[in-house]
């Protein structure tokens, strides 16, 4: 009886014990929450202890305790720009595993998450540009707003003119958004509940926005000054008939005044206008339920808007309780409309260039007074050229994709003759090959290629003027070459520019000989 009850104590004491300890803790620390993700591996565990503190130190007791079924958790109400201290436990009746500990940094930068972008639930369209890389997005599939890549505080360069929610803004006191999360998606909504006020009282309009510039503060949560290739997939609905019912995608010149909106040589309130006229103060990529795209920019000499540069409503799409993806290509010479993968319009004149040549606030919103309005968001992705080893040419060796671009011309690949990668470029008699880039102001480059035929070319690097697509004389060179592959250099400097906006210069070649050259490695990069 004794040995039975010895065996029965000790059976009974083998079962009853404290969870394993979790497994890959993952940390991300936002300026407004820390995030932590791991894997449970005990069948018998209740759930999870959560200890946070600013010290080394693990807390007497819990911040959060949460269930079994939930392997992740938000730490709420952090300060910005510090380091905490985490530590996770499994517990169960008998008591808890050992913990789980990391340490994570509150910064207020964004950081790509690679992992995610490995395992994208919905991939994007086809109108992405071959061999552009993603370099910022939000998939919302977080249950918070990411606050590193959002700003709440709906503010605008018209609503500035305006000043009709001039000292909410100033007072940090602007309505705040109607969001919701589900793990997949973001909903921006309006209601007659929510935003709790409204942003244009006399109309009764609400706006429930996200944007990546924040007017009060001055602080930009996205440098895409050079442009790039961006696209989100979005589903939009109302119900109760709403007035002044507006969805949009759309990017806008930011503050913190009105001297983007305002064309150069005008003053108004004492703002100077920097804006060189016929170029865009705002792009909507889609704005009302048919999905409206409008490049807006003639603003006359008393500051008065006067009329949209460009408008398009592309027929044959259903934008309503459906699923849409819509992108806009924005370069230094062009800017293209897409939806779902099809090219809608190209405004790609070489003397009217529409770009902006300096970053923008990307915003995204439902807009309404009375019923509801809601625009649901899948992903949201920003997409540019990858620039490796000081190289601020994209595609320097011309192995991105098959139809060479963002070069321009009359050149051919070939990969029968290279330097390096898969392919080289093939120039014969009169044929040429050009790219407009974005590049620093006022700075000293070089211009390096690598060249291989006895032929004769011409390289030319040319500051262009922005709007007229007016070129400067440039820098340029004409040189033979020989039976191997030989270097061949040119020294420029690009023309000045408004503070930090970007310069744009066009690099060109041409074969003015009367055999083939072939090119391969371009390399612009700054004079150290």
């Amino acid at each position: 009886m004794r040995i039975l009850f010895f065996l029965l104590f000790i059976t009974a004491g083998a079962i009853a014990q404290t969870p394993a300890v979790p497994l890959n803790l993952k940390t991300l620390g936002t300026r407004s929450w820390i995030r932590l993700e791991w894997t449970g591996r005990a069948a018998d565990q209740l759930g999870f202890k959560v200890y946070w503190s600013e010290q080394n130190r693990k807390p007497a007791l819990p911040g959060a305790t949460i269930g079994s079924n939930l392997q992740r958790y938000y730490i709420q109400d952090v300060k910005e720009e510090t380091q905490y201290y985490v530590w996770l436990e499994a517990y169960n009746k008998t008591g808890s595993s050992k913990p789980l500990c990391a340490k994570v940094t509150t910064t207020k930068k964004w950081q790509l998450d690679r992992d995610e972008l490995r395992n994208l639930d919905i991939a994007s369209s086809s109108a992405v540009p071959d061999g552009m890389e993603v370099f910022w997005n939000d998939e919302f599939n977080d249950d918070l707003l990411n606050r590193n890549k959002w700003s709440t505080n709906y503010y605008s360069n018209i609503d500035f003119l305006k000043k009709d929610n001039l000292s909410l803004m100033l007072h940090d006191s602007l309505p705040q958004p109607g969001m919701s999360f589900n793990g997949r998606s973001i909903h921006l909504f309006t209601n007659d509940v929510v935003p709790v006020r409204s942003f244009y009282p006399a109309s009764g309009r609400k706006i429930s926005s996200i944007q990546t510039y924040d007017w009060r503060k001055n602080e930009n949560y996205l440098d895409n000054s050079r442009g790039g290739y961006f696209e989100v997939r979005v589903k939009r609905s109302s119900s109760g008939k709403p007035q002044g019912v507006n969805t949009a995608f759309w990017f806008d010149s930011p503050g913190p005044d009105l001297k983007y909106y305002l064309q150069q040589g005008t003053l108004l309130d004492g703002i100077s206008g920097i804006r060189p006229a016929g170029q865009v103060f705002e792009i909507d990529v889609f704005e009302n339920l048919d999905a409206q795209f409008v490049l807006h920019g003639h603003v006359d000499e008393h500051g008065a808007f006067q009329h949209n540069l460009a408008t398009d409503i592309a027929e044959g799409f259903t934008h309503v309780d459906q699923w849409v993806t819509h992108g806009v290509l924005w370069t230094p010479s062009s800017i293209k409309h897409y939806i779902n993968g099809k090219l809608i319009k190209a405004y790609d004149n070489k003397n009217q260039i529409y770009s902006p040549n300096h970053f923008m606030n990307v915003f995204l919103g439902s807009y309404g007074a009375g019923g509801s309005v809601d625009m649901e968001v899948d992903y949201i992705r920003g997409y540019q050229w990858p620039l490796l080893k000081g190289n601020e040419l994209p595609n320097p060796g011309f192995d991105a994709n098959k139809n060479l671009s963002p070069w321009e011309g009359t050149g051919e690949l070939t990969s029968d003759v290279k330097r390096n990668g898969d392919h080289a470029l093939l120039l014969n008699p009169g044929q040429y090959i050009e790219q407009y880039v974005y590049l620093n102001h006022s700075t000293a480059y070089q211009l390096e290629l690598w060249m291989k035929g006895k032929s004769h070319l011409e390289a030319t690097v040319q500051n262009v003027t922005q709007v007229s697509g007016v070129l400067d004389k440039g820098s340029k060179f004409e040189v033979s070459g020989a039976n191997n592959f030989s270097v061949k250099t040119l020294k420029f400097k690009t023309g000045s520019e408004y503070l930090n906006h970007m310069k744009t210069v066009k690099v060109r070649f041409l074969n003015t000989g009367s055999s083939t050259v072939i090119l391969d490695d371009v390399k612009v990069s700054k004079v150290r």
